[in-house]
């Protein structure tokens, strides 16, 4: 014969103890904190690339156009400030792609926070300039969080480390 105690006790308990909830909690923040933390990791990987494809891509234009436009032309950087502004014979170019009313190109805004112009160094200047036909008066370096942007003296080619 069945004990049928056991079924009726059984029967009349619904949903969860306290305790399993507990756990199950305890796992779901768990999981929570380890996925913020990666994402974040991620993220700043994310925007040190982006800021530096967006340095790059002045480097070229700006040497581009001193070569198209028979004049020198200077990227001015201020690390303090997170920014940059390029530059002319006649002052700084306020209509330079990405470069907000004043000309300047900034990399303290919310999409890129968190990284930093650590060092700018062309020759001990911070002005890396591009002469009428579009070499550099010298080369140097950009750091960067992690990574640095090297300018060669010769050719204005740049390389990312």
């Amino acid at each position: 014969m069945q004990n049928t105690s056991y079924f009726k006790n059984r029967s009349n308990s619904y949903g969860f103890s306290m305790i399993e909830l507990i756990i199950v909690v305890m796992l779901i923040g768990i999981f929570t904190a380890m996925a913020l933390t990666r994402t974040d990791t991620g993220l700043t990987t994310i925007r040190e690339q982006i800021a530096i494809d967006q340095i790059t891509n002045d480097i070229e234009l700006a040497r581009s156009m001193a070569f198209a436009r028979n004049e020198a032309i200077t990227i001015i950087f201020d690390k303090n400030q997170e920014s940059y502004g390029v530059y002319n014979a006649l002052g700084i170019i306020k209509d330079f792609p990405n470069s907000n009313s004043d000309g300047i190109i900034s990399l303290d805004n919310s999409h890129l926070r968190n990284l930093d112009i650590k060092e700018v160094s062309f020759g001990g200047s911070a002005n890396l300039q591009f002469q009428p036909l579009g070499d550099p008066v010298s080369g140097g370096t950009i750091e960067l969080n992690t990574k640095t942007i090297t300018v060669e003296s010769i050719t204005g080619k740049w390389s990312v480390n």
